[in-house]
């Protein structure tokens, strides 16, 4: 059996398994997984990477179902919301309002010691969370202990500095935490979310099971329009309606890539 080289730069053995299980989470019938399968083990080579396999799924996925195929890239279509972090957190948000919460971007509080600018506060009826997005733009960075011993730090000194002590905090980012980072969150009660993880509910499963796509999900997104459909309150596929399309029309956005885009939202949420 082949060796490949893992998102981390590190040989790992090649698993058909974790192939297959890939290829069925994004709703692929069973038949097409095992099709697709078969057509991986016979294409890799000794040492090839983690992303070129992931070409390969999905240059035989796209020709064999349409929305599974989409639903593949969530991953990479995150990262079209790079270099910086920004717009990432605008799409935390999306996802937060869209989950009942009230959420406020790029909020100043103040510590007993000093003051901090908070990525987000997001409340409900029964929690007030201050939170950090850590965004990751290149495949295979790690949110590590480093990140989770300064968010302690900043909700001690917050805490410190309130008479009431029932606030938490989350650190959100699109990529996975190393081992230590998580080991010290579960010690000192902070919450993590990220890819993968939790277990039964990382960011992925929540996007998923929610239909919170991102808009760099689709096929025909061109990502010099990401500003405009930013300005226009449009991260997630299911924020595409008729009327926002009448939005971007007005801002010289083709009438036909629109259609298209909009074929795309009917294909990824309808099936």
């Amino acid at each position: 059996m082949a060796y490949i080289i893992n998102s981390l730069g590190e040989q790992e053995l090649f698993s058909p398994e974790k192939v297959y299980k890939s290829i069925i989470k994004v709703g692929a019938k069973e038949e097409v997984a095992k099709k697709i399968t078969k057509i991986v083990e016979q294409e890799i080579h000794p040492n090839i990477s983690t992303f070129e396999i992931y070409k390969i799924i999905k240059k035989y996925l796209s020709e064999e179902q349409e929305s599974p195929s989409i639903k593949f890239d969530l991953k990479y279509a995150i990262k079209k919301f790079g270099p910086d972090g920004f717009i990432f957190e605008k799409f935390i948000k999306a996802i937060l309002d869209e989950l009942g919460y009230e959420v406020v971007n790029n909020v100043i509080v103040k510590g007993k010691c000093i003051s901090y600018e908070i990525d987000f506060i997001a409340k409900n009826e029964n929690l007030k969370s201050i939170g950090e997005c850590k965004y990751r733009n290149m495949v295979g960075q790690r949110v590590d202990v480093n990140v989770i011993l300064k968010s302690f730090a900043v909700l001690d000194d917050i805490k410190n500095n309130r008479l009431d002590h029932d606030i938490e905090t989350i650190v959100v980012t699109n990529e996975k935490f190393t081992e230590k980072a998580i080991k010290y969150a579960n010690c000192k009660k902070i919450k993590l979310l990220g890819w993968r993880y939790p277990l039964d509910g990382g960011l992925e499963k929540i996007i998923d099971e929610n239909g919170f796509y991102p808009i760099t999900i689709l096929p025909s997104f061109n990502k010099n329009h990401l500003n405009l459909f930013l300005k226009e309150n449009i991260l997630l596929v299911k924020n595409l309606t008729d009327e926002k399309i009448g939005s971007l029309q007005e801002c010289k956005i083709n009438k036909e890539h629109l259609n298209n885009l909009k074929k795309e939202v009917e294909v990824l949420l309808n099936n």
